[in-house]
């Protein structure tokens, strides 16, 4: 039972805020799991991704806005999507040949 602040506070909150929070969410949860997944630690990921632990633990604490390029560097690292898109359920069949 949520108490009266915190619904005034949640019916307060743009939807664009509630959403980016749970997407956030959902990538460091999905980027945890990775991790735990493949045995590395954040320090690890720091070394393979050339950045300092700290850079990584803000990542993965929600202090530091993730770009896609940054997941997808995190992806090429990790060697596992982090996000599913459209074009990963549904792939896009080669055009065929005129003739």
């Amino acid at each position: 039972m949520r108490s009266k602040v915190a619904n005034r506070i949640l019916e307060e909150t743009p939807e664009e805020i509630r959403i980016f929070v749970r997407q956030y969410t959902d990538i460091v949860i999905r980027i945890n799991q990775i991790l735990q997944e493949k045995g590395y630690t954040q320090k690890d990921l720091a070394e393979k991704m050339n950045k300092r632990p700290s850079e990584i633990n803000k990542w993965l604490k929600g202090n530091h806005n993730l770009t896609l390029k940054t997941i997808a560097k995190l992806e090429a690292e990790l060697g596992e999507p982090i996000i599913y898109t459209s074009s990963d359920l549904f792939p896009r069949k080669p055009k065929k040949k005129a003739g």
